[in-house]
């Protein structure tokens, strides 16, 4: 058939809305649903058209009309809905019109699934384009949408356009079905399924802030800023030579500190010559000004990421923030989210105590304990590592007693610190360049440290090693629940070959561990959300970082709704770990905190 002409029927009577769903639709087992409206905000958006499509047939619909007939079919578990970017036409429908679409498969995650690593191309047009070999024309400003929204008609070429959009996903569905099933992909599929009305939620129902105490933190963190820079600057003027003062006579600033240039001016002044003013150059320069640029650049960059441009965030209809989830932001498996990122926050900032349940409510903050090392002794199956999960030992200070050679109790802050960043270092397949970095230490002092870990979790060596060959001999890694990354097949003969097959191994290493993380914390989420959505209890998941969950609910039913989210995540933990105890630190809190 046509795709760029599908047959399709304009529905702008109810009757024939009715007629159309009980002779029609409901007797679909799989239906294509997209929505037209002039806007991207849910809480703002006019909808204004509704597309339903079948095999080969499009039924667009007028959403001036009572949709009511739809709310049943769409929320139907036993019919299957194609979507493109479900996540926004399930939003659109549930603000608009409190339909709660169900049981979606989303074209756009699966080739996310079926490609990560290697592309991001996704979007319908690319999707129409490789699967059905169409040329979609996906010019939607050039078809004048904003004045179809206030006359409330329609021209065919906009008509047409609805009824492309379902039409074509049909046999994009049947093209992406055989791949999904050739890689083993299904289950990883269904999670992210199921996850998508979750994540929809999160975003609806968004986060609140304490605008006051977010300002207050903003002042307290200028000023920090300030007075390092004033440090800096008292530092250098000895080397440089001022020819005028500022206005009352005060001293003019001897450098621009954000000016790179400027700085290793700066430090070449010192007597210290560094190739850039990067973090990892400036850490290690044994100089007070260095770290004190390094402090400087701290304050400042969350200065930048968390000032007044986030509090315009704050939407003017619900005041609260909704930020942007994507549900596979990372090639890992790993959210990301924008508009504003709340996962940059750091975990030990003030700024997170500002963002606040409403009035009577509570939240609910879940954080898997230490899980990404858990899944790692799940892997590598290390006997030492094993052992101190099932004691319930704390993982850090017996690696540092087994790398110094000291009792448990003899174990000082360093030196759990260093194992520390040894435990999680390794994890991201970092060598020993980047732990003397980190560490402060020597070179040589980070290759025996190193050396005397892997003396001590030979398993964890040598799981670590074969995973990352192969990466590079397969071409992908794998997550303990199937999800995959792949990566580009490196030519020999290319001079930058070995640091290509050195990222690869890098990633090879880190994508079992944090992509598996990444599905426990889906798993939890979307078994958190079904716990809660039968009405029984006023809750609901509104953010996740990484392996966190946070769920706002009603005071009285928070102990509750506490053991709710703990039983869901360990549960989740335990379908992906079978040899290590999963432990998840759930409490009740006034704020958002780790």
């Amino acid at each position: 058939m046509d795709y760029k002409k599908p047959p399709f029927e304009y529905i702008s009577k109810q009757s024939r809305l009715t007629e159309v769903v009980n002779a029609e639709l409901a007797k679909q087992s799989i239906l294509a649903v997209d929505v037209e409206s002039d806007g991207l905000d849910p809480h703002t958006l006019k909808l204004l058209l509704v597309q339903i499509g079948i095999p080969g047939q499009a039924f667009v619909i007028n959403a001036k009309l009572d949709l009511a007939p739809l709310k049943t079919l769409l929320e139907n578990p036993e019919i299957l809905k194609l979507v493109q970017n479900g996540k926004f036409d399930y939003s659109a429908l549930k603000v608009t019109r409190s339909i709660e679409m169900r049981n979606m498969y989303d074209t756009m995650l699966s080739e996310r699934l079926l490609t990560v690593g290697m592309e991001r191309e996704n979007s319908l047009l690319s999707l129409a384009a490789k699967y059905t070999g169409v040329q979609l024309d996906k010019d939607w400003e050039s078809l004048n949408w904003y004045a179809a929204a206030k006359s409330g008609k329609f021209s065919e070429a906009q008509l047409r356009y609805a009824a492309v959009d379902v039409v074509i996903l049909f046999p994009i569905y049947a093209k992406q079905k055989e791949g999904l099933a050739k890689e083993k992909l299904e289950t990883v599929a269904k999670l992210e399924f199921n996850l998508m009305p979750v994540v929809a939620e999160i975003e609806i129902k968004g986060s609140k802030i304490d605008v006051n105490k977010w300002r207050e933190n903003l002042a307290v963190l200028s000023q920090r800023r300030d007075e390092i820079a004033r440090q800096i600057q008292e530092e250098l003027r000895p080397y440089f030579v001022v020819k005028q003062m500022g206005l009352f006579g005060q001293n003019t600033d001897v450098l621009n500190l954000n000016s790179p240039m400027q700085v290793m001016e700066a430090f070449r002044k010192l007597g210290i010559d560094i190739p850039s003013t990067g973090e990892a150059i400036l850490a290690k320069v044994d100089h007070p000004v260095a770290k004190l640029l390094l402090k400087y650049r701290e304050n400042e960059k969350l200065l930048t990421a968390f000032g007044e441009n986030l509090l315009e965030k704050i939407h003017p209809k619900t005041g609260r923030i909704h930020p942007d989830f994507q549900q596979i932001g990372a090639d890992t498996g790993r959210f990301a989210c924008s508009n504003p990122n709340l996962q940059q926050i750091p975990t030990d900032s003030a700024f997170r105590s500002c963002f606040i349940p409403e009035p009577g409510y509570k939240f609910i903050v879940g954080d898997y304990s230490q899980i990404e090392l858990r899944i790692m002794a799940e892997l590598s199956q290390d006997p030492v590592f094993l052992n101190a999960f099932r004691n319930n030992d704390d993982l850090h200070t017996l690696t540092a007693s087994q790398m110094y050679n000291i009792p448990r109790e003899q174990v000082d802050k360093k030196m759990r610190f260093n194992a520390k960043s040894i435990n999680f270092g390794l994890m991201y397949g970092r060598g020993a360049n980047s732990l003397s970095i980190q560490l402060g230490v020597s070179f040589e002092e980070a290759e025996k440290l190193l050396a005397k870990y892997f003396a001590t979790y030979k398993k964890v060596k040598s799981w670590l090693d074969k995973v990352g060959r192969e990466a590079v001999r397969k071409g992908y890694s794998t997550t303990l629940s199937g999800r995959k990354r792949w990566y580009r097949e490196s030519d020999p003969g290319d001079p930058g070959y070995l640091r290509a097959v050195s990222h690869i191994e890098r990633q090879g290493k880190n994508t079992p561990i944090q992509g598996t993380s990444a599905d426990m914390t889906k798993f939890a989420l979307v078994g958190i959300y079904n716990a809660l959505k039968d009405g029984k209890y006023d809750a609901f998941p509104i953010h996740t970082v990484h392996d966190e969950i946070v769920v706002e609910v009603r005071e009285d039913q928070a102990e509750e709704v506490k053991e709710i989210v703990e039983r869901e995540m360990v549960k989740s933990g335990q379908m992906l770990l079978k040899s290590v105890p999963v432990l998840a630190e759930v409490k009740v809190s006034n704020v958002w905190e780790h």
